[in-house]
Formats: C-alpha cells, sequence, structure tokens
C-alpha cells in the first residue's frame, strides 16, 4: 500500500534542534561503539573497506541499519553522516556507518560500490547483535547505491565472503539521484565512461530501471522542496515507479529543506523514526 505524507518541518529549526544538530558530532553517545571491517567474518577487511559499528544500550537483539554516505560518488566518508547514525543508535538500532570504493574513471564505482554496500547488507543480517531484520539507509549518491541494492541485491557481492541475497527488508532514500540517466556529467566516474560506451553499465546502474524487481521491499523516500542539486523530480518520480512496482513505499516532502539538511537528524531523524517504528 502507497502512502504520500507531507512533513511541515520548517527551514528555520527551533534552538533545541539546532542544538542537537551542532552536538551531533561532538557528543558521546550513550552506547558501545566498535569499528568492524565490512565483507568478513572471521579475518581482516575486503579491500580495506570499513565500517563503524555502534551498538545500543541494553540487552540485543536489536533492529540492525546500514547507513550509506553521500559524495558525489568521487568522495565521502562514513563521518559525514555519523550524526544520523549517532541518532539511530540512541534510539535503540544497531547501526552500521559503512564506506564503499569511491569512484573514478579508472576505477568507476559501478559495480563495485554496490558489491562493497551489498556486502554491508549481508554482514548486518548475521550480526550476533542484530535480530535479522536490515533497514538500508542512502543520502545523496549513497542513496543510488543503496536503492540499486534493495532492488536488486541479491545480484551483488560477488567478493563478498559473507553468504546472502544482500536485500534489506526496509529501505530509506534520503535526496537520491534515483535516475542516473537524468543527472548528466556528475554520474560519469560512477559508471566510467558515457552510455554510448558502456550501455550495460548505465543499464543495470540505474535504480529507476528495476523498480518492480522487489516487490516485498518497503521503502521511505524523503526529499527536501527546495533541494537545487538533485531536482525533487527524481524522488517523485522513483516514488511512483515503486509503487507501480508493487513496493509497498512512502514518500516525505520536507518543506524548506535544501539538499545537505536531508542528512541532518534535526531535519529527517523523527521523519526515519516514526516511519520504522510505525
Amino acid at each position: 500500500m502507497a502512502r504520500r505524507r507531507r512533513s511541515r518541518i520548517p527551514h528555520l529549526l527551533t534552538a533545541f534542534a539546532l542544538v542537537l544538530a551542532a552536538c551531533a558530532g561532538t557528543t558521546q553517545p550513550t552506547t558501545t561503539s566498535t569499528t568492524e571491517p565490512v565483507g568478513f567474518e572471521d579475518g581482516g577487511p575486503l579491500d580495506g573497506i570499513e565500517a563503524e559499528v555502534l551498538i545500543p544500550r541494553g540487552e540485543g537483539p536489536f533492529p540492525t541499519v546500514v547507513l550509506v554516505h553521500g559524495g558525489g560518488w568521487v568522495s565521502g566518508e562514513p563521518a559525514f553522516i555519523r550524526g544520523l547514525a549517532l541518532m539511530l543508535t540512541e534510539a535503540g538500532y544497531l547501526t552500521i556507518n559503512t564506506a564503499y570504493r569511491l569512484s573514478t574513471f579508472d576505477d568507476p564505482g559501478y559495480p563495485t560500490a554496490v558489491n562493497d554496500v551489498t556486502c554491508a547488507v549481508r554482514n548486518a543480517a548475521i550480526h550476533p547483535l542484530g535480530d535479522g531484520t536490515v533497514t538500508l539507509i542512502g543520502y545523496s549518491a549513497g542513496a543510488q547505491i543503496s536503492a540499486l541494492v534493495a532492488l536488486t541485491g541479491d545480484r551483488y557481492g560477488t567478493d563478498c565472503p559473507v553468504a546472502g541475497s544482500g536485500l534489506p527488508d526496509r529501505f530509506v532514500g534520503l535526496a537520491g539521484p534515483y535516475d542516473t540517466d537524468r543527472i548528466g556529467r556528475a554520474i560519469l566516474p560512477f559508471f566510467g565512461d558515457n552510455p554510448v560506451n558502456v550501455p550495460e553499465a548505465w543499464e543495470n546502474g540505474n535504480p529507476r530501471n528495476f523498480t518492480a524487481e522487489n516487490p516485498g521491499l518497503e521503502a521511505l523516500i524523503v526529499y527536501g522542496d527546495v533541494d537545487q542539486l538533485v531536482h525533487p523530480a527524481l524522488a517523485i518520480d522513483f516514488y511512483q515507479g515503486l509503487v507501480e512496482g508493487g513496493v509497498d513505499a512512502t514518500i516525505q516532502e520536507v518543506e524548506g529543506a535544501a539538499h545537505s539538511d536531508m542528512s541532518d537528524p534535526a531535519v529527517v531523524g523523527e521523519i526515519i523514526l516514526s516511519w520504522l517504528k510505525g
């Protein structure tokens, strides 16, 4: 069943929200923080990719979230969205804030970045403190990669030593550029070349082409109505494709929110938690 909601969250945040956002990266969480490499059971990391694993207080098992940062496919790191990771952990979610291999023309992000995130989902599903459920949350370029994993993750992760399909139970996309055919030159490093020269990569790496591939998925698509980097139409179109594909999807517009606001726990935290617990 599709649900469409509009959030009337002002761009001028309350004083409390501003304090929360400012402190997100500096205060000590009431959690146990460990760092575990993505893609291993007994040994070392997979190609040096690491994830920060934040464990809530209390007795498990805990529902598990995998977070995927943005950065235009060519930059970024888990620290960029650590505030969101801390917020989710405080709310009782075992949070895996993962890295992935970044894109260059010599070493494109497709399919390596998709393999990395798929492997993170597999690890999350078997984490000894997890309850076996996985929600995959991606921001910006990380939302595009995560959407591809959420819909077609059973096709990736071939170099991951952890078995499993790689498909999460739920997906949250924050300001995602889901239709890569409509992004322009910014996506070129992800594919390594233009669609004329590498048509198969462009076809298989576009989440918009696979919105009917995983009808068992639950999805929340969140976008800011004044996002000037990723046009809101991309979120709306992707949501409509998910609904037509049989996905239980919800879309949420955040009034007055720009692109950078969409990874701010003071802006999107309540939206995400309400949906997860709803």
